[in-house]
């Protein structure tokens, strides 16, 4: 995807792809009690991984208010935290989210990552970012982390942890890819969590369309999973990213 697009919201509002900064209102200064939302932005670089995010937030819509999916862009909806989610690579989410630190509609940024070393932590802090979350953690404990930022914490700043095996509140096991998946199914697996269709994982791999049907087919049965944004969903969860995806983060 490579024009940047904003997503319809879960609620179907969407936002105009015209809107104007100074047209937004500020998000509020403080938020007291827990009947009040926390408004999100879920940024990344393919719509079937932020309405991945989106869908796990969920049951938690009481608590956060998802307000913005946004495809290949910055924020453009007001918001308590911008969360900026890096499977796509962690050097391109991270300036564009350093550049919405700048941004008076947005309180918070925060990088929705597996890993953190040193450096990019180094560079999380002197760039204003307020947080670090690990995409190992469950839904729970991401809910958690997001309303102890927006209450003034710095959570996941200043450990160099792999933060795989790591959430806002302590240790937890990191996801285990099925041994029932092969090599090539898991590369394919990969690609449908960036949004592939089959002609294009056909020409990434090297294979015939109607091949890569039947690794997805094989896919779907052994997941358990019924469509492309439930097997997305899974590749995320488990952190499979194609080779070439894993060169450009590094």
């Amino acid at each position: 995807m490579s024009d940047a697009a904003t997503l319809p919201t879960p609620d179907g509002t969407g936002s105009p792809s015209d809107m104007q900064p100074e047209r937004r209102a500020e998000p509020p200064e403080t938020r007291t009690g827990t009947d009040v939302p926390i408004r999100i932005s879920v940024v990344n670089d393919y719509e079937v991984i932020v309405r991945g995010v989106a869908a796990m937030l969920e049951p938690y819509r009481h608590r956060i208010r998802v307000v913005e999916l946004d495809a290949g862009g910055t924020p453009k909806e007001s918001a308590d935290v911008a969360l900026f989610d890096t499977f796509g690579g962690q050097r391109s989410i991270v300036a564009r989210a350093r550049d919405t630190v700048a941004d008076p509609g947005v309180r918070h940024v925060v990088l929705y990552t597996w890993t953190a070393d040193v450096d990019l932590l180094a560079i999380a802090r002197a760039s204003g970012l307020s947080g670090v979350l690990s995409k190992a953690s469950p839904a729970a404990e991401l809910v958690d982390g997001l309303e102890r930022i927006v209450a003034g914490e710095r959570v996941g700043l200043d450990l160099p942890l792999r933060l795989a095996h790591y959430g806002p509140n302590g240790p937890h096991q990191p996801p285990v890819v099925p041994a029932n998946l092969t090599l090539r199914e898991q590369e394919v697996l990969a690609m449908l969590g960036l949004g592939l269709s089959n002609r294009d994982i056909a020409e990434e791999l090297f294979l015939g369309v109607e091949t890569v049907r039947t690794y997805v087919r094989q896919v779907y049965q052994k997941l358990g999973v019924k469509n492309r944004t439930q097997a997305a969903v899974r590749a995320r969860i488990l952190g499979l990213e194609p080779a070439n995806e894993r060169r450009n983060a590094s």
